[in-house]
């Protein structure tokens, strides 16, 4: 699991969204955003993801830490964002993320 950890950091940063879909989150991936509902299964998070990676022009996302204890990571980053209309949004973004079969099947965000 930690080579798929590994590798989805490396997709974040680059801001690949769309890949992290297609290639860690389960068929039926249950994504909450600050406890609320965000997708109930990747083709669900696919057409969300669909918006941001057409809409953010320069992903500007870095790592501030990681942890990983039995199937379960948590992942923190300082987001900086800036959209087709050169706004720049900036940010820090705890992801809470349950594997199994080095996919994840329950993702949630936490805004810090």
């Amino acid at each position: 699991m930690k080579d798929s950890v590994n590798q989805l950091i490396n997709l974040v940063e680059d801001g690949k969204v769309l890949e992290i879909c297609n290639i860690f989150y389960d068929e039926n991936v249950l994504m909450l955003n600050n406890g609320i509902i965000f997708a109930q299964n990747r083709n669900e998070a696919y057409l969300r993801y669909i918006v941001l990676e057409t809409t953010i022009k320069k992903f500007d996302i870095e790592l501030r830490s990681k942890k990983i204890v039995g199937n379960v990571s948590e992942l923190i980053f300082n987001y900086k964002l800036t959209n087709i209309n050169d706004l720049t949004h900036e940010f820090v973004g705890k992801h809470l993320q349950t594997w199994e079969n080095l996919k994840i099947i329950r993702e949630e965000y936490i805004s810090m």
